[in-house]
């Protein structure tokens, strides 16, 4: 009877831990996949679950992610920079995506895209975007801004991305956008097991050699034969001249410019990269 009543204890404490598990494990993903933000309190209940959905339908439609965050900045903080350390503290290993942010501090609306976003939406894209959302915030309608970005955020990535996509550095370098095709990624294969196969055989051949450890193997000991000789230095002469170094003046870089395929890219904080735009309201 005792052994049945320890048992029962033993099953109902392993019943409790994994009760425990269950219910932890509930409240990591629901913090893993929360997008909306609402740290100014702008949207209703029922407004901030249907942007949850769009943006967790954006992310699973497109494997890029979205986040979107309200703000009540005290005006020293550059608005873009908010948006930029925002998305990068969330998602520090995954830069793919972008952040919508509302700042009802300074009135402004800002995008900040991430990774392959920022070839998805190009300067003239984000203006576009910016400008369609300036009338919702303006008329106080904040849920219909963000759903309105979503939307337009969503044709950018319909769009697709192509050759003439491309970034534009803060130095004015121009990095276009390049997908491998099948072709370029079957030659780099048969190309890289080509070079393993080489070196495996190269250092297979030389472990195959008769190494020749002794010292006759390599000079004629019997007719070597050393002398006493010591060099004295009686005198010095140092002869000096200086280099001429050059100015760096090479002529002007290029500019850069937004609109078209082109989109402009910062270094936040962190050091990543990212595109975006703001517009006041």
């Amino acid at each position: 009877m005792r052994r049945m009543k320890k048992a029962g204890q033993y099953l109902l404490g392993i019943f409790a831990a994994l009760l425990l598990c269950g219910v932890f494990s509930v409240n990591i993903v629901k913090a893993e996949s929360q997008y909306v933000y609402d740290n100014a309190s702008l949207l209703s209940d029922e407004e901030e679950q249907d942007l949850e959905r769009s943006c967790t339908e954006f992310e699973r439609n497109t494997k890029l992610h979205m986040v979107i965050l309200t703000e009540r900045s005290s005006g020293s903080e550059d608005c873009q920079a908010i948006a930029d350390d925002f998305y990068d503290k969330k998602y520090p290993k995954e830069p793919n995506g972008v952040c919508f942010l509302i700042d009802m501090g300074q009135r402004q609306i800002v995008i900040s895209t991430s990774g392959i976003m920022q070839y998805y939406m190009s300067d003239a894209e984000i203006d576009d975007i910016l400008q369609a959302a300036q009338g919702y915030a303006k008329d106080g309608d904040y849920a219909g801004t963000f759903a309105k970005m979503i939307t337009m955020t969503q044709e950018c990535f319909d769009r697709g991305v192509s050759d003439a996509d491309y970034l534009i550095t803060e130095d004015g370098s121009i990095i276009h956008y390049r997908k491998i095709n099948s072709t370029e990624a079957l030659i780099s294969v048969i190309a890289a097991a080509a070079t393993g196969i080489l070196v495996y055989f190269g250092i297979w051949k030389s472990y195959r050699r008769k190494k020749n450890r002794g010292a006759k193997s390599y000079a004629d000991l019997k007719r070597v034969n050393i002398r006493d000789r010591r060099d004295a230095l009686i005198d010095r002469h140092v002869s000096m001249h200086k280099i001429q170094k050059d100015d760096g003046n090479y002529g002007g870089g290029a500019s850069g410019g937004g609109g078209g395929g082109g989109s402009t890219v910062h270094t936040s904080s962190s050091g990543n990269s990212h595109g975006g735009g703001s517009i006041g309201f």
